[in-house]
């Protein structure tokens, strides 16, 4: 897990004056427009069980999720919506458990059965193949094709299993079943969404190391416990002031086939006075690095402007700055640099701008798809993986993550949150409205577990889940390694001593 940013909570948080001490829990900067606001939301975390606030904004109804990916790798025949087409009756559909009976009478019109999942997005740019199973005793054509084009069998479904490409194809596409002239009956028990081909096993296969105090004191160690923890790529993070323990790390690691980039990055640096002190750092470690070591490393940057707490008043301004940032530190870097970015930013128009707007600025995207659920974190990887770009590792997370919370509040003539021109106030019991404030009153709290984000304690079913989908990620030509953040090196080594 990345370290905290105690200037973040420092910056806004509540130091009230003698004898208000048990009134003010949090203060925030202004809210454009505050007096024509009718609902706001507070965004937080819940630590200890207390609602720790860090950014408010207007309120925005949430924008309608996009369907969820079909599950890869699975049985999706149960989600499938089937029905027959053609003329004369040839072919009928029987449904039940355990999977799907198709009848076809003899006959020379076409005819057969159509598979669709209208509520599901399939995956884009995917080299995939829609594998079948289970029993035949009929020559059945299958074909994937896009809605209502006609069908020319791709393969003949003769045996136990058979399997046809994915179409390339924008958007929706339907598995068509064709009836053969002499008819006969099949028992459909499986439809799978599989890579075509595997990405070799040497993708990297990676985390992040935050502390320096785990590698400097003993880098040919920490090589070692690297190695035997089965990483073949480490981000680091650049030491303040580099001496001979980064030029030995880079040998340590070299020698046992480890590749390695220097890894940075704080919210601050979106910010004018951030971005004129991460200059100024940048360039002091790229001449270091030049002078002494072989290569100058790649540079990844984890700079989070969401983090902020005026950034959910204003994403598109927090995004742009985020983009000017990143490319002005590529500028002092001389070459593309790595970005750490969450899942989700491609769901938002402001966020995706900015990053198509930095695009020769971007060496590769280090996606953090911190999700439990296998077929969620490939859900959403695959917004990333789908479109032509860099090329995407796909991370989890595996250390301890609070639990994040938002609660909409809603004008009312007292309550807990305060606005006025000063900025805005979260109170511990609530105040009448006045003239120069307006008080909104708490309406709902919605909570995100962190069961769901993060593996943490449950290594074993961490290492399950990469397992089961590194290979289905290999499916998109843009996958580009593995990454399990929240490897802590100290207890690693331990364990292993």
């Amino acid at each position: 897990m990345k370290r905290a940013w105690p200037w973040l909570f420092a910056a806004w948080a509540a130091i009230a004056p003698a004898g208000a001490a048990e009134t003010l829990i949090w203060k925030g900067p202004v809210v454009a427009n505050w007096r024509e606001l009718d609902q706001l939301t507070l965004t937080g975390t819940i630590e200890e069980g207390i609602f720790q606030p860090r950014s408010l904004a207007p309120y925005q109804p949430a924008a309608p999720s996009p369907p969820l990916l079909v599950p890869l790798g699975e049985n999706i025949l149960p989600l499938a919506a089937i029905r027959p087409f053609g003329t004369e009756d040839r072919a009928q559909i029987e449904r039940g458990a355990g999977g799907a009976t198709i009848l076809c009478r003899a006959g020379k019109a076409s005819a057969g059965v159509i598979l669709r999942w209208p509520d599901r997005r399939l995956p884009a740019a995917y080299h995939g193949l829609w594998r079948l199973a289970g029993k035949t005793g009929a020559a059945i054509g299958i074909a994937a094709v896009a809605p209502g084009q006609d069908a020319s069998a791709q393969s003949i479904w003769t045996s136990d299993q058979v399997q046809v490409p994915l179409a390339k194809l924008e958007g929706e596409q339907t598995l068509v079943l064709i009836c053969p002239a002499a008819g006969g009956s099949a028992r459909l028990e499986a439809v799978m969404l599989v890579p075509g081909q595997a990405k070799p096993t040497s993708a990297p296969r990676g985390t992040w190391i935050w502390r320096e105090r785990d590698w400097h004191d003993d880098p040919l160690a920490f090589a070692r416990t690297a190695q035997a923890a089965g990483w073949n790529e480490l981000a680091i993070q650049a030491p303040r002031q580099p001496d001979a323990a980064l030029v030995r790390l880079a040998a340590a690691l070299a020698a046992r086939g480890i590749g390695y980039r220097l890894l940075d990055g704080d919210p601050h640096m979106a910010t004018p006075p951030g971005l004129r002190d991460a200059v100024t750092r940048f360039t002091r470690l790229r001449h270091w690095c030049d002078a002494n070591l072989t290569t100058r490393p790649v540079l990844e940057l984890d700079i989070e402007p969401y983090a902020l707490p005026g950034f959910a008043a204003d994403p598109g301004g927090g995004w742009r700055a985020w983009a000017e940032t990143v490319r002005a530190i590529a500028r002092t870097w001389e070459g593309a640099v790595s970005v750490d970015v969450p899942w989700w930013m491609r769901r938002s128009p402001e966020a995706l701008a900015a990053i198509d707007s930095i695009r020769p600025s971007i060496r590769d995207i280090v996606v953090m798809a911190y999700r439990t659920d296998p077929q969620l974190i490939l859900d959403a990887a695959e917004s990333w993986l789908g479109t032509s770009g860099p090329p995407i590792r796909v991370a989890i997370e595996t250390g301890p993550v609070a639990m994040e919370a938002s609660r909409n509040y809603r004008r009312a003539d007292s309550g807990t949150l305060k606005l006025s021109d000063s900025g805005a106030e979260l109170l511990s019991s609530p105040e009448i409205s006045a003239p120069d404030h307006a008080m909104f009153a708490q309406q709902q709290e919605n909570r995100t577990d962190p069961v769901r984000i993060s593996f943490h304690g449950f290594p074993e079913r961490a290492a399950q889940v990469e397992q089961a989908i590194t290979p289905l990620l290999g499916g998109w030509p843009g996958f580009a390694g593995f990454r399990v953040h929240g490897w802590d090196a100290a207890v690693e080594g331990k364990t292993n001593g």
